[in-house]
């Protein structure tokens, strides 16, 4: 066993050695990767469709010219990637901008989450990101129980069932489920849910932002908030062993945007009054180490330095070993009880959180 779990390490880090010099437009990396004798074309195009990165990589390389590179049985499987991305992209921008008239119309003030706007605001293509639902984020009860009849009235059935009722929705899980023939709809309002986090959400919705998509501007997270959205997206999918590359990739985006000369201590001194510092710390510095970014970051990675052990590529366990997609309950206890030692609170309560938690994410976080 030990063996075929080092063979697909091995197998992970040379996808990776592929992928990370497209992410950075690195063609003469690219050049020197898929010219050693690691480089597997098959094994690449089933790591980049696992990840859902194989229509952004498509995009990456055919807007530069440079896909032939590439042996032309993985270019044709990377365009046919791309275009199924393209199609459901365009379906679901319809269904947004459907949505969003709905909503307008029902005087609500709804937060667009992820999606189309973080492909447009930092990949720059709203098409060139991989996503398959819309997310929206409202603030109290009062918005949630209005937007859920919005949604409901505009086709779509509700798939979470609010255990105790609203009050103890809310408390213990962070979204209400919703599919109809158009697409799904996950509705917010939080963007993960912990008895330790306090996280500063009459900050998030001051600091609000703007993206227009067609003919409308959407409210959006500020750049600082999409981060952490995203590293508590990315630590509740290595909880369940299906990390995806596709949510580190956002990561690095968006941290482009931010620049290095981001004001990180300033950062950090944030995230560890909301609570989430060491898990921040966690993501961040696994995402550094498996896209090779901490010299392009060198501000960052001091400032995650100083918080002590938090931004150490391996707090979560090996950085090949978090993106295995696993099956086994073994493993996904194991990263469970990873992620629970983050907590500010320590392992034991944490842990008795997520007893209490069970039920309503059965109930409550169905999809």
């Amino acid at each position: 066993m030990s063996g075929a779990i080092g063979r697909a390490a091995e197998g992970r880090a040379a996808a990776l050695s592929v992928f990370c010099p497209i992410l950075k437009e690195d063609i003469e990396g690219l050049r020197a990767a898929i010219s050693r004798s690691t480089f597997d074309p098959d094994a690449f195009l089933s790591f980049a469709k696992a990840h859902n990165v194989a229509g952004y990589v498509h995009a990456v390389l055919a807007e530069e010219g440079h896909l032939a590179l590439l042996p032309s049985r993985l270019q044709s499987g990377l365009a046919d990637a791309g275009s199924r991305q393209m199609e459901k992209c365009d379906r679901l921008i319809g269904e947004i901008q459907r949505l969003k008239r709905r909503l307008e119309r029902a005087g609500l003030d709804v937060t667009f989450l992820k999606g189309p706007f973080l492909s447009k605001r930092f990949y720059g293509n709203p098409r060139h990101r991989h996503y398959g639902d819309i997310d929206l984020l409202v603030r109290g009860r009062k918005d949630l129980i209005a937007t859920d009849r919005v949604l409901r009235t505009s086709g779509y059935d509700r798939l979470s069932i609010p255990l105790l009722g609203y009050g103890a929705a809310m408390r213990f899980a962070y979204h209400f489920s919703y599919r109809s023939e158009r697409g799904k709809v996950d509705l917010h309002w939080a963007l993960r849910s912990h008895f330790s986090w306090d996280i500063d959400y009459g900050r998030l919705w001051s600091e609000r932002e703007t993206e227009r998509l067609a003919d409308r501007e959407f409210p959006v997270l500020s750049p600082e908030y999409d981060v952490l959205l995203l590293v508590v997206s990315i630590l509740g999918d290595y909880q369940k062993a299906r990390l995806r590359m596709k949510f580190l990739v956002d990561l690095y985006k968006v941290l482009q945007f931010m620049g290095d000369d981001t004001d990180w201590a300033a950062f950090c001194g944030r995230r560890q009054r909301e609570g989430v510092l060491r898990i921040t710390g966690a993501v961040l510095g696994l995402a550094l180490e498996l896209l090779d970014a901490r010299e392009e970051f060198p501000n960052l990675t001091r400032a995650l330095a100083l918080t002590g052990d938090r931004g150490r590529p391996n707090a979560l366990g090996d950085p090949l070993e978090c993106i295995e997609f696993s099956d086994r309950a073994s493993d996904k206890i194991r990263n469970h009880l990873r992620s629970y030692r983050l907590h500010e609170t320590g392992l034991v309560r944490a842990v008795g959180w997520r007893i209490l938690a069970e039920p309503f994410h059965r109930t409550v976080l169905r999809n």
